[in-house]
């Protein structure tokens, strides 16, 4: 027959010890900073500048905390429901060619064609990587502006948060 005998009061604050610290794993799993790389986060703000249409591509000048050349390639176009038909949701990608490399996104929107000849909405990029200083790159930006379809022109402001290994 086996015989328990009761922990000693050091030997179960270890066991309780080891036990919280496996949980914290699970509940808390480690990143690329917890794990030793030292990861780098900063706000971004700005606007985007003279949108206007290339061969089908959205090009536009970023300035501000992200500053370089924009283009963007969409991907699909939907309505957004039967009731409120003058919202579309849009998705596509994007890349900024910025001093140092590249910062690529996935962008999802809502424009809001109420106006006729002009689309107001807000935009969600999601950062999806990049090249150069802009390598591994993680983070959100949010746009916030217009774009008007009779000059195919419009302008953005952005912000944000683009985190690099």
């Amino acid at each position: 027959m086996f015989r328990v005998y009761p922990l000693h009061r050091r030997a179960r604050f270890a066991v309780l010890t080891a036990l919280l610290a496996c949980a914290a794993t699970f509940i808390f799993p480690p990143s690329p900073a917890r794990a030793g790389a030292k990861a780098s986060s900063r706000p971004v703000g700005g606007l985007l500048l003279d949108e206007h249409l290339e061969g089908g591509v959205a090009v536009a000048r970023m300035v501000g905390g992200i500053t370089g050349r924009y283009t963007y390639t969409l991907r699909d176009s939907f309505p957004a429901d039967t009731v409120r038909m003058n919202l579309v949701y849009i998705t596509g990608t994007s890349v900024v060619e910025a001093k140092g490399g590249t910062l690529s996104f996935f962008e999802t929107s809502t424009q809001d064609t109420a106006e006729p000849g002009n689309l107001n909405g807000t935009v969600l990029m999601t950062v999806v990587g990049g090249t150069g200083q802009w390598t591994g790159a993680t983070g959100h930006v949010v746009l916030v502006g217009f774009f008007h379809q009779e000059t195919l022109t419009g302008a953005w402001s952005y912000v944000g948060k683009v985190c690099v290994p």
